[in-house]
């Protein structure tokens, strides 16, 4: 939900006011390309809703709602809609992992049946490579069965654990530590460990130590696709001409692999405090943002020119020369991307409600825009 914060920094920017040192608000004629990018986006991509957020270093600068939360009701989208927002949730449960390495209660290169005894291939993969996407352990989303109940909706809520338990006697895809493959195994047993070594559950522990402290009013742990509140997003899938509706489904397959909303004034907020140090110690950022040497990632087919390689849940790379680390996220109903100039500060995040969206696309527009080149 937009709150008067929010408000008055998109005033202040629309209308030239001084910003915060550091943080120029964006010119009039920035916002009208940024509108121009987005509606052009919105048309090549069949979207019904985007949300758009611009930042340094925390501070909002621009936020605007495009198109429709929820089409049957002719809901607009504002500056505060709340989207699912996929794996960037990864991001999030990866600095919950860093707080209880900090406070001793888990090594990064222990191995993960030390604390999860009945983890699959546990006694030959490590914590640190669960984060950094090097474990080889196969993806539980791709058992075809449970995929097939995600996409129609019929998809049965369960525990972490019996997500987990369906790759239990699959084979690793290679060696621990030598190669990367992206796997939402991964991250569901993070969310198994942050349960057992943080005593409480996992929802409980991204709210009290990740969400509530770094102040983001906003962001929530889903139990079903369709986030809580009054200014939500409802998840289409564009197919033949037509924007079906996607119907309401459990997120629990998700978990601690991609089951939060946002807003993108709260990932805004959320870069800013991560990378200004106050939701991880100065070391652990380092850590967390550091990808392993010699092991890049495999193009897929979203962000194929920002490939680069994967830390904790997030990816480092280039565009046009210039360093920038992000993440992008997808659910059926919601593609999101989140991405950061670490060089100065600047912010971009997108949020859409179409399963079909490119928000990667529209975010490298932009930043192009911003860095005074041809978007």
């Amino acid at each position: 939900m937009a709150s008067g914060r929010v408000a008055l920094v998109l005033l202040a920017a629309l209308l030239g006011n001084a910003a915060p040192a550091g943080a120029a608000p964006l010119a009039p004629a920035q916002v009208q390309q940024i509108d121009a990018i987005v509606r052009s986006a919105m048309a090549k991509q069949h979207l019904v809703g985007v949300e758009v957020g611009i930042g340094r270093r925390g501070t909002l600068l621009f936020s605007r709602g495009y198109g429709l939360r929820d089409r049957e009701k002719r809901l607009p989208v504002t500056a505060g809609t709340v989207f699912p927002i996929g794996s960037i949730t990864k991001q999030f449960t990866a600095a919950a992992m860093m707080l209880l390495v900090q406070s001793g209660k888990v090594a990064l290169d222990a191995k993960v049946a030390r604390y999860l005894p009945t983890a699959p291939h546990g006694s030959q993969i490590t914590v640190r490579e669960l984060l950094d996407q090097t474990s080889g352990l196969p993806d539980y989303l791709e058992n075809k069965a449970l995929y097939a109940t995600i996409l129609d909706g019929t998809v049965k809520p369960q525990s972490i654990a019996a997500y987990v338990a369906l790759v239990d006697n699959l084979p690793l895809g290679f060696a621990p530590g030598t190669k990367w493959a992206y796997s939402n195994t991964n991250y569901a047993l993070l969310g198994m460990l942050i349960e057992k070594l943080g005593g409480m559950t996992y929802a409980r522990y991204m709210t009290e130590r990740i969400i509530e402290p770094a102040g983001l009013d906003a962001t929530q742990v889903l139990n079903s696709s369709v986030p809580r509140g009054a200014d939500v997003s409802r998840g289409y899938t564009y197919a033949k001409g037509v924007n079906a509706l996607v119907p309401d489904y459990s997120m629990a397959w998700a978990n601690s692999a991609g089951d939060l909303a946002s807003t993108v004034g709260d990932l805004i907020r959320w870069d800013g405090a991560f990378f200004g140090g106050s939701v991880i110690s100065n070391t652990s950022l380092r850590i967390a943002t550091s990808p392993p040497a010699g092991i890049v990632m495999i193009p897929g087919k979203h962000a194929p020119d920002l490939v680069g390689a994967y830390a904790f849940g997030w990816v480092v790379a280039r565009d046009e020369g210039r360093p920038l680390i992000w993440h992008n996220g997808g659910t059926i109903g919601a593609r999101s991307m989140n991405l950061v100039f670490r060089s100065d500060g600047l912010e971009i995040a997108v949020l859409t409600n179409a399963t079909t969206a490119d928000p990667e696309s529209i975010s490298l527009r932009i930043s192009r825009l911003l860095y005074g080149g041809s978007p």
